[in-house]
């Protein structure tokens, strides 16, 4: 029954199967390793995991050894099958293409057209449409900042490329029940991210050779085009050096938004008539905005001058261009090198293009076929136990005062459940406009599409229920403005949800997940908004928030102090701190739910199998470096070496790797 893992070169096909054996590395949750054997493959061999060493492991370990990487995957063993909804939609459009007799403006109709149009396209012809041509053209012949100014509001408008000011329509997060234009900041452009700017500026040198060959493309000679290049090279270098590292490095940048009136942002926008960019982009009447980044904003103001004028061309070149890039790379030479070459068969290209570009009308299709009334009672009616659950938790923590337990109340009284029930079809005039004679014109209108209904939400009563997330999308979410929970129809698959499954299994799987974004609403981030969902600080007492962040601080040292990866590499206690907090406080709830051993046995298996996954070294290291949650096995073994109904369930002693000494585990309400 011994388990054998073999440590490769840590670019070999596998990789080390970190996710799976690392556990053996984990401070304060390792699972005793039996025998080492040095062979020319460095050999590792396992015993059979206890429950009370490594619950991860436990559950999972005949997955994780049966689970193999296919090329160039990071991770293997997932418990959710990533293909099955891939196959799903797939089935759907292949259903839509060999369909016929449509209405005109179906989610149907626009399917099959999409796909034959996309079939019939020659992008290997070599030939630049006239129009996109035609575009670049203008651009690099503007010749003053009104007139950059008006092309760029433009092509945002018509062609959705991304304009110079970075704003979006977005919910208010300073208000309540409202959306509001908002300019976000800029953390990167082209290809490169501004994070990796900290550590050097070699990657300007890709933005310099693409603005260069741009140029190229347009004509102008490679020592006119270099010096272009590099100025625009600068000009992103100006940005970068007026961004806040502080919002660049936040994860939920909430507290650094101002709301400006309209005349406000006029005047920090002074060197553009930003009204009129915003009536050619399509946007009239608005009295305010909301500014993430006001000293980064400031700096593009300082930069729309005759002088930045060539630079600021190459940019709006370089952002068309990567846009379009599939449609013109092949007529240009000189940016046949930055076009990706895409070797699958035709056909599932045009099953990608499909998924990902038509994807609001594949999902209301997606939620007719795999989504029932049945489900969508199961799903609110568990909502609303671990509701109940949370209610408990909250009215019987100690360390809240009455106002502020008050308000917590509040804020679980006015949440949310989105699910597919919210989502449907559009009205057929909403597609029957479209018409067009290739794939190019009917992917610029349905931009064009895409950007008219974004500007519609600044003019539309505000919703709590909309489905701002596609329900073909395994995810599911907390937004703290909107005060509302959305779980996706792909999550509610097994091992996660099934309708069949019996109650414990569900709650220990999807209700974990949604006791986990219930607890969002609490956690150290998102406890800054009221009940109403506005970004209020003040809301929570002096008291109380000085208390929250004394026991976030021990959250932080237990995740900090017991739990590393490879017996090195340690969790980021303070950047996983929201997302352990969630889990910590999801697990408090949904155990609270069980009523006996069974059950919450039930329940702790199913949660230990919805996170299994193994997953090469390098990538888990980044993943601590980078990601806002932690590693899958430390997430569960973490978590449940803080609940007491673990320890007495499974009999966890001192001297067990799940043992953590009572006066140093940690707890979210109690």
């Amino acid at each position: 029954n011994e388990e054998i893992f073999i440590m490769r070169n840590r670019k070999g096909i596998a990789g080390l199967c970190a996710a799976t054996m690392t556990l053996g590395f984990l401070t304060g949750c390792a699972a005793p390793v039996e025998e080492s054997v040095e062979t020319e493959a460095s050999e590792v061999v396992l015993g059979p995991a206890r429950a009370q060493d490594d619950y991860f492991r436990y559950i999972n370990e005949e997955n994780l050894a049966n689970a193999e990487f296919e090329y160039g995957e990071q991770s293997a063993g997932e418990a959710f099958d990533a293909h099955l909804v891939q196959d799903q939609v797939e089935g759907i459009i292949n259903d839509c293409v060999a369909g016929s007799g449509y209405r005109v403006g179906t989610e149907e109709y626009v399917i099959q057209n999409a796909y034959n149009c996309f079939m019939a396209y020659d992008f290997e012809s070599g030939e630049v449409p006239e129009q996109l041509d035609q575009i670049l053209h203008e651009i690099d012949g503007i010749s003053s900042i009104e007139e950059y100014l008006e092309m760029d509001a433009g092509l945002m408008r018509d062609y959705g490329v991304p304009g110079i000011f970075n704003f979006d329509i977005d919910t208010n997060y300073l208000g309540v029940d409202e959306y509001i234009l908002g300019f976000d900041v800029i953390r990167g452009v082209g290809d490169v991210q501004f994070k990796d700017l900290e550590d050097s500026y070699a990657p300007l040198d890709t933005l310099k050779t693409f603005g260069s060959a741009v140029m190229q493309a347009m004509g102008h000679d490679q020592e006119e085009a270099d010096a272009a290049g590099t100025q625009y090279g600068y000009l992103v270098m100006d940005i970068y050096n007026a961004t806040d590292p502080d919002i660049l490095n936040e994860i939920m940048p909430f507290m650094y938004i101002q709301e400006l009136s309209l005349d406000e942002i006029e005047q920090v926008l002074s060197n553009a008539d930003f009204t009129a960019y915003l009536e050619e982009f399509g946007i009239t009447g608005i009295d305010k905005v909301a500014v993430t980044d006001l000293g980064q904003l400031e700096a593009i103001n300082n930069m729309l001058t005759e002088d930045n004028l060539d630079a600021l061309k190459v940019w709006l070149m370089c952002r068309f261009a990567q846009k379009y890039s599939r449609f013109i790379a092949g007529g240009y030479p000189e940016l046949a090198a930055y076009a990706s070459i895409d070797y699958a068969s035709r056909e599932e290209q045009a099953m990608h293009e499909i998924r990902y570009e038509f994807t609001g009308c594949t999902d209301v299709l997606y939620v007719e076929q795999y989504w029932s009334d049945e489900q969508d009672e199961a799903l609110r009616s568990m909502c609303d136990d671990i509701r109940e659950g949370y209610r408990d938790i909250i009215t019987n923590a100690t360390w809240l005062s009455e106002e502020t337990r008050q308000g917590c109340l509040d804020k679980l009284d006015n949440m949310v459940y989105v699910t597919a029930s919210n989502t449907g079809r559009h009205d057929p005039s909403y597609y029957a406009g479209l018409t067009y004679d290739n794939y190019l014109n009917l992917y610029i209108q349905m931009q064009q599409l895409a950007i008219q209904e974004k500007i519609s939400h600044l003019y539309e009563e505000y919703d709590r229920t909309s489905t701002w997330m596609y329900m073909q999308e395994f995810n599911a979410c907390y937004n703290p403005s909107f005060n509302n929970i959305t779980i996706t129809v792909a999550i509610t698959n097994s091992p996660f949800f099934d309708v069949d499954a019996d109650y414990y299994t569900n709650l220990g799987g999807l209700g974990m997940v949604i006791g986990h974004e219930m607890g969002h609403a609490f956690d150290s981030n998102c406890i800054l908004f009221n009940s109403q969902g506005a970004y209020d600080p003040d809301w929570i007492s002096e008291e109380d928030y000085q208390t929250l962040l004394e026991r976030n601080q021990d959250a932080v040292s237990y995740f900090e102090d017991y739990f590393t990866i490879f017996g090195v590499y340690h969790v980021d206690g303070e950047q996983t701190l929201g997302e352990n907090y969630a889990d910590l406080g999801s697990m408090e709830c949904i155990t609270s739910l069980a009523h006996n051993e069974d059950e919450l046995r039930l329940l702790f298996e199913n949660y230990a199998r919805i996170w299994c996954a193994k997953t090469v070294d390098e990538a888990l290291i980044d993943q601590l470096a980078t990601d806002e949650h932690s590693p899958a096995m430390i997430r569960v073994n973490a978590i449940l070496a803080t609940l007491d109904s673990f320890y007495e369930v499974y009999d966890v002693q001192p001297g067990d790797g799940m043992y953590i000494a009572p006066e140093n585990r940690i707890s979210r309400w109690y």
